[in-house]
């Protein structure tokens, strides 16, 4: 399966990647202009790609791939490139000039003012539109405070069964001080037609999950979510899925971090056609989420793994009705800002009809672009 999904991806592929191609080499028309730091005694040059909570990402000179370096290894920083840096709601677009306590940026403005930056408060770091003008570059720096990522599959399959198939996945999260709004919309659709059968739907699904966080202390959070979705071969019409609920994050040293929260929440499902009674019950709200990215991989350099699952059984009778969803996600990073993704679903509902059953697993093959 998919070796015929890769035959048809090849096609999206191609204009995507001479595009991205190009704004790559956009990016290393000033590469005479170096950021340095320090690391274990030894200076290195190149410029900084990320700046997260515990280590900083740098692209040496001359590399294609990442190094990750943990600020107490760092005994100093400068750049000559200008960062566009957003925190606790203030917006800067300066150069670093050090780095102070493992803990803090110096940073001088445009107007030689002096400002000290806390690594953790940071919401964005970009390069700022001075030195990369790049169409990409410029929407980052628009939108300092929201990140995402469109991704897109198809397959066109002819046989005795004809199928055509798209899969659309949108996620966007904004991340502004001790706010934070995340958005994922999953869509797919699916037709197939036979000799004997006409075209008809195979599938036909909406996934909308909204999240709000609160992070009133570090690594602390409240959270309320609405979930909405649609599965019409299912016969599930409209379901939705408010929560509200407690959550904790464990950051590991490394890019990685998992994120268990608990809550309360309330399932309200109507079926296609009146087949079935409304199914409408409180429940528990169990949600565990999780990334972990890992650089320096041989041949792909680096690989991002997500995922989540929530569970929602009923206080009243959880053997009889519940509501499950899993992701995992695997995602390779194939430039700057296009990647491609596998993406595992997996479904677990009380469906009344036996027809249908109770579980669904899904695989996907995406591209995207990031932003």
């Amino acid at each position: 399966m998919f070796m015929k999904l890769y035959k048809y991806y090849l096609i999206f592929l191609l204009p995507l990647t001479i595009i991205a191609g190009g704004n790559i080499n956009k990016l290393t028309k000033t590469e005479i202009t170096k950021d340095t730091i320090v690391v274990h005694n030894m200076t290195l040059y190149g410029k900084i790609v990320k700046i997260g909570s515990e280590k900083l990402s740098f692209r040496l000179q001359y590399s294609d791939g990442l190094s990750s370096f943990a600020y107490k290894d760092i005994s100093s920083i400068k750049t000559n490139y200008n960062y566009h840096v957003s925190y606790n709601r203030i917006d800067i677009i300066g150069k670093i000039i050090d780095i102070e306590d493992n803990k803090y940026l110096k940073i001088i403005e445009k107007n030689g003012n002096l400002r000290t930056v806390k690594i953790r408060d940071i919401d964005n770091f970009v390069m700022s539109v001075i030195d990369d003008d790049s169409f990409e570059n410029i929407v980052r720096n628009k939108f300092p405070y929201t990140k995402g990522s469109v991704n897109i599959g198809f397959n066109l399959e002819k046989g005795t069964t004809e199928k055509r198939s798209i899969d659309i996945v949108l996620d966007l999260k904004h991340k502004q001080a001790e706010h934070e709004l995340s958005l994922l919309i999953d869509y797919e659709y699916e037709t197939r037609e036979t000799e004997t059968k006409p075209k008809y739907d195979y599938t036909d699904e909406l996934v909308g999950i909204l999240t709000y966080k609160n992070h009133f202390k570090s690594n602390q959070f409240w959270y309320s979510t609405f979930m909405a979705d649609y599965d019409r071969p299912s016969h599930i019409d409209s379901r939705y899925v408010p929560s509200a609920g407690y959550g904790y994050r464990f950051q590991s040293e490394k890019y990685g971090w998992i994120e268990p929260s608990i809550g309360l929440g309330y399932v309200k499902t109507s079926y296609t056609d009146n087949k079935y009674a409304d199914k409408n019950f409180l429940a528990p709200a169990f949600v565990l989420r999780a990334k972990y990215e890992m650089n320096d991989i041989a041949i792909i350099d680096t690989l991002i793994t997500d995922g989540f699952i929530m569970s929602y059984p009923s206080l009243k009778n959880p053997h009889k009705d519940w509501l499950t969803r899993a992701n995992l996600n695997f995602k390779i990073p194939l430039f700057e800002f296009f990647s491609v993704k596998l993406a595992l679903g997996y479904v677990n509902d009380s469906n009344p009809d036996p027809t249908v059953g109770n579980n669904k697993q899904t695989a996907k093959l995406l591209f995207g672009l990031d932003f």
